[in-house]
């Protein structure tokens, strides 16, 4: 909570690479928010855009269709490992992994819908 005792309120971006814009406000209380993204940091390879998320496994940058994840937890490091991870384990599986932690998502598929749990 702000000094004033209201939430934090933060912006939730819409993802485009071209531009910066909200497509919704979080408001915040007693909890940390944090997002991964694939249309921030990217590069071109052989003709193609790929992410700066690299699948340990796979040791490749991930492609699964994510353009966002959104987590709050109750500190902004767990919020940020969970982002993260859940960018490379794709919506489904963080879906579910997501729901047995407890966590409040926010998905943006690359095809623009939204899946929350928020």
């Amino acid at each position: 909570m702000k000094p004033d005792g209201t939430p934090w309120a933060v912006a939730h971006e819409r993802p485009d690479r071209h531009s910066r814009e909200a497509m919704g406000v979080i408001e915040l209380t007693d909890m940390a928010v944090a997002t991964s993204v694939n249309y921030r940091h990217w590069a071109q390879v052989e003709g193609r855009v790929v992410s700066h998320t690299t699948d340990p496994a796979a040791r490749q940058p991930r492609d699964n269709g994510i353009a966002s994840v959104s987590v709050l937890a109750a500190t902004c490091m767990a919020a940020d490992a969970w982002a993260t991870a859940f960018m490379v384990l794709g919506v489904e599986a963080a879906s579910r992994l997501a729901a047995a932690a407890a966590l409040g998502t926010i998905f943006v598929p690359s095809d623009g819908t939204v899946r929350s749990t928020i």
